[in-house]
């Protein structure tokens, strides 16, 4: 039992000193604080597991002979770097096939940084999520505990009277002053988590903003090598169209038969000879 003023007068004998109100703001209080720990808890633990994800992803990623041939299934867990290299991959599955011009990847590429765009945002709202929470619990705990206060010390002091003692008003006083001792314990630790928390989040962000960068720059690269292979390929079969309606004249031409000549009407000795 924690002492604070006398050997026989501990935590609980302040909490009896309260009233109803008093007595509701502080279970209210008991429960933002179990509620800001657990969500620091939970939010510490995610952020953990979705820096190892995204650091064993990118190890992976290094591997890998093209990005724009991965394969998701739908409806896995993805973590957040997967779930950039995903929208990726699907907005160029839209183009599969028709990139041969410079024009054709300038156009699928515009449609693959919004996806990646979309995909930020979306992986941005995670990582902040709870953040608004403890926040509130930064802010809102100790305007609570001074409610309960006030009011505790306003039934206290009109509760008295002309020959009130010191005597029965601190009682009064000590039992509001545990709302605000509340509203402390919940806000203080708040704080601090809060704190290095939105500051793992601030770099994550930073993180995720370099990795969609660096993605879009090799899916560039990756998208104008296959729209060179395809030029080259649509090259190769022209010449080969073109060759062959070339020699389809020359084979179909009829070769002209030998013509037997005629002998000559007027050769001499022919009517004797016949």
């Amino acid at each position: 039992m924690l002492v604070l003023a006398e050997a026989e007068k501990g935590a609980l004998w302040y909490f009896k000193q309260m009233d109803a109100a008093g007595m509701a703001v502080a279970v209210v209080l008991l429960i933002c604080s179990f509620i800001g720990w657990g969500a620091m808890i939970q939010k510490w633990s995610d952020i953990h597991e979705h820096r190892r994800r995204n650091h064993a992803f990118e190890r992976r990623l290094r591997d890998e002979p093209a990005v724009v041939a991965l394969n998701f299934p739908r409806g896995s867990n993805l973590g957040p770097y997967e779930f950039l290299v995903a929208e990726a991959v699907s907005a160029v599955q839209r183009h599969k096939g028709r990139l041969v011009r410079p024009a054709d990847v300038t156009l699928c590429m515009g449609h693959v940084e919004n996806a990646v765009q979309r995909g930020v945002a979306r992986t941005m709202v995670k990582y902040e999520d709870k953040m608004v929470l403890l926040s509130s619990l930064v802010s809102g705990g100790p305007f609570l505990g001074l409610l309960g206060t006030v009011w505790g010390v306003m039934v206290t002091f009109g509760a008295l009277t002309e020959k009130a003692s010191i005597a029965q008003l601190a009682p009064g006083v000590c039992g509001a002053l545990v709302t605000t001792t509340l509203g402390l314990l919940v806000a203080i630790p708040a704080t601090f988590g809060y704190n290095y928390l939105l500051t793992q989040v601030k770099i994550m962000t930073t993180e995720l903003e370099n990795f969609a960068s660096s993605l879009a720059d090799r899916v560039e690269l990756e998208l104008e090598g296959e729209a060179r292979r395809n030029f080259e390929a649509a090259q190769e079969r022209e010449q080969l169209r073109r060759a062959a309606q070339a020699a389809q004249p020359a084979a179909a031409a009829p070769v002209a038969a030998p013509v037997a000549e005629a002998p000559p009407a007027a050769l001499p000795g022919w009517e004797d000879a016949q």
